[in-house]
């Protein structure tokens, strides 16, 4: 447990020097506003971690109720679930989206939702075919 927390308190520390750097660069001028947003996310992800992760260390019940999120089984089938129905949805929101798009006379924009639709049924394809090869 000891190496874990140390592994993931070396990241947040990553992220938290990413982030001081890209807004003090945006502060100056070196970077633009975006950057500069990016910098202040990685900032607030890398906070929250660290006291997620001071919490884990320090309060037992929340250890156990974290533990058993991450290794049980129907949290497992919950999240893959999830992750199904948040693609299927993805898929006909872009669809639908290009359509209008379409429609609306967009059609730089309605090209992009057609682009990402076709990424991702090209990244499913290609995981099917790698899973099933390995299932």
């Amino acid at each position: 447990m000891r190496n874990k927390y140390a592994k993931n308190i070396y990241w947040v520390m990553i992220w938290f020097t990413i982030g001081i750097v890209l807004t003090a660069l945006s502060s100056m001028g070196v970077l633009d506003s975006y950057w500069g947003g990016a910098g202040g996310g990685l900032i607030g992800v890398a906070v929250v971690q660290f006291i997620r992760q001071m919490r884990y260390r320090s309060n037992e019940e929340y250890r156990e109720k974290v533990d058993v999120e991450v290794n049980d089984e129907r949290n497992k089938y919950i999240a893959t679930k999830a992750w199904a129905w948040a693609g299927y949805l993805f898929v006909m929101i872009m669809a639908i989206g290009s359509i209008v798009l379409r429609i609306l006379e967009y059609n730089d924009l309605s090209m992009y939702a057609s682009w990402g639709l076709c990424i991702l049924i090209v990244l499913y394809w290609g995981s099917y075919c790698v899973l099933r090869k390995k299932y």
